[in-house]
């Protein structure tokens, strides 16, 4: 079964039985889902929005297109949550669902706020549905770059949504503990989100499935060993400062973070404090969401802060807790 079919089995019916007319030359690009209550099934291709018609058509404007109904998103909803809404508080509180299979699926709706904290979601209204897409190989060029004396780099990914990020992750993973990288290496996977190890792909690894970062990331150094600890996204300061107090013994980290070139994660103030740390010497740059897991470039810290160095900064504002922002302008050199 496809990719896109392991995420259309979400579907109810209704909306599945049309979908699934769908050409392959369609699908095979799709990379989410989105359901709207009262509003178009639309699905996100590199090429941009396509709206699905009662006759199971593809189009982008115009013609009767199926509009989800607030039952049918339910359903959807239900179907994503094994029927067991509260089995899922953890991810709700951050506003999304793992599927059995790792699709990862975004939620919006009335949130429950407890004490200044979004606790829950209730009355779901719209899901985006993301397509978990294996690419596998997609980490071979990378892999040569990681592996230096003997040891394994520390590594910061950084692309935009949809740029392949979770999926570059996952072969990297795989390919280290098989002889595609010289030799098998010993990896433990911190998977929060229950998305990286969703496909079944990582049996040689040692998976922490659901279990907060930093948490995660104290288990493996302290009880499994590892060479290298693989975890997707940095996403605050306060995380990413628990993330590196646990990876103070020395063991390898491979992460991702969201920012798709050097000006937005000179941004990100947490993120150059993690450079700085010296937990990571590596920096690779993805192409984006048109070319998932595609490396556009690949760095090592000292040669990123030389090149920004180069450049004229300046800092505005704040960030609304105190920190400062600094703003870095590009460069002038591409991207190679």
């Amino acid at each position: 079964m496809s990719e896109f079919n392991e995420t259309v089995k979400y579907l109810p019916t209704s909306l599945k039985s049309r979908v699934m007319m769908l050409p392959d030359s369609l699908t095979e690009r799709v990379q989410e889902i989105r359901l709207r209550s009262g509003a178009p099934l639309t699905l996100s291709a590199p090429d941009g929005e396509w709206m699905v018609t009662y006759s199971g058509k593809a189009i982008k404007s115009g013609g009767d297109y199926l509009v989800c109904k607030p039952a049918e998103i339910d359903e959807c909803f239900l179907t994503l949550c094994e029927y067991s809404v509260h089995t899922h508080q953890n991810e709700l509180k951050a506003g999304f669902i793992t599927a059995p299979n790792g699709s990862r699926a975004g939620v919006a709706g009335t949130a429950v706020v407890d004490d200044g904290r979004v606790v829950s979601y209730r009355n779901i209204t719209s899901i985006c549905l993301r397509v978990a897409r294996r690419h596998t190989g997609c980490a071979t060029k990378l892999i040569n770059s990681l592996v230096d004396g003997g040891r394994i780099c520390g590594t910061l990914i950084c692309g935009e949504p949809s740029s392949g990020k979770s999926s570059l992750l996952r072969d990297v993973a795989r390919q280290l503990t098989s002889s595609m990288a010289g030799r098998r290496w010993r990896v433990s996977v911190v998977d929060e989100r229950g998305e990286l190890s969703g496909d079944g792909s990582l049996k040689s690894c040692d998976v922490l499935r659901y279990s907060p970062k930093a948490l995660g990331i104290q288990h493996a150094v302290r009880c499994l060993a590892p060479d290298v600890v693989i975890f997707d996204e940095l996403g605050s300061s306060e995380e990413t400062k628990a993330v590196l107090d646990g990876l103070n013994s020395g063991v390898a980290a491979i992460t991702s973070a969201h920012c798709n070139n050097r000006k937005s994660l000179f941004s990100r103030p947490f993120l150059v404090s993690a450079l700085e740390s010296g937990a990571f010497e590596r920096v690779v740059f993805l192409e984006g969401r048109g070319s998932p897991g595609t490396l556009a470039r690949i760095m090592n810290v000292g040669d990123l802060f030389a090149e920004n160095s180069r450049t004229v900064t300046y800092y505005r504002g704040g960030d609304g807790h105190g920190h400062s922002i600094l703003c870095v302008p590009e460069s002038k050199s591409s991207i190679s």
